[in-house]
């Protein structure tokens, strides 16, 4: 029965949408039956189908976060001018093109979520305007990574925080999603980018563990894939 059963898990993968990956880039990763001994059929049975049942799972996650919904909102805090007076108080003049001053990040409600509950990814930015240019147009990328390969990436997504204005100043930006039920539990990396004028300023790592329950002490109760 474990043949068929590979058979088709393997079938499902190939028979999914792409999403930037296929069965190849996966076998020689997760696929480990290599490292049985030789003549150990059962070993080698055994593997295969953990391989399968992993195989099985990113495809659920890529299909999933794929179709997931990713929100964002931005907010001035602070002017460019205001900024930018800041900046002089402590180093006199400013530079001559548009730097990123601040870029901190926080993950709401925290690392440690569950299938149906909302992650907000929170930043806080300061550009300072440039003393020969002024224009700064100021963008931000999420990325979020497979549990299995984290290497490999499911989802991004860049919106501009100043699209309007396209000047520096205070602002906080927001990225929320809601990890759908079904989703593999694991780590997930989740990677922000702060992109000035087109060039990556800065980047915050923002890792989630995706667990099936968390008890009422707030303690993750974590159901292991095989390995």
């Amino acid at each position: 029965m474990k043949k068929p059963l590979l058979i088709v898990l393997l079938s499902s993968l190939i028979a999914a949408p792409s999403y930037g990956f296929g069965l190849n880039d996966l076998k020689d990763n997760l696929d480990r039956s290599h490292k049985c001994k030789s003549g150990d059929q059962s070993c080698k049975n055994r593997e295969k189908l953990k391989a399968a049942a992993r195989v099985a799972a990113v495809s659920i996650a890529v299909k999933l976060i794929a179709d997931m919904v990713i929100d964002y909102r931005s907010k001035k805090v602070a002017d460019e001018e205001q900024v930018a007076a800041e900046y002089r108080n402590k180093n006199k003049t400013l530079q001559p093109d548009p730097i990123a001053e601040r870029y901190d990040t926080e993950t709401l409600p925290g690392k440690v979520v569950e299938p149906g509950n909302q992650v907000t990814v929170k930043s806080d930015i300061v550009v300072v305007p440039g003393s020969l240019r002024q224009e700064a147009l100021i963008e931000e990328r999420i990325t979020i990574f497979d549990n299995e390969d984290h290497t490999k990436p499911l989802r991004n997504l860049t919106k501009a925080v100043n699209g309007d204005s396209r000047r520096g100043g205070h602002y906080q930006n927001e990225f929320a999603f809601t990890p759908p039920e079904g989703l593999p539990q694991g780590v997930y990396p989740v990677k922000t980018e702060l992109i000035l004028n087109g060039v990556i300023a800065d980047t915050s790592d923002n890792d989630i563990q995706l667990v099936l329950q968390v008890d009422h002490l707030g303690a993750m109760q974590l159901l292991a894939l095989a390995k």
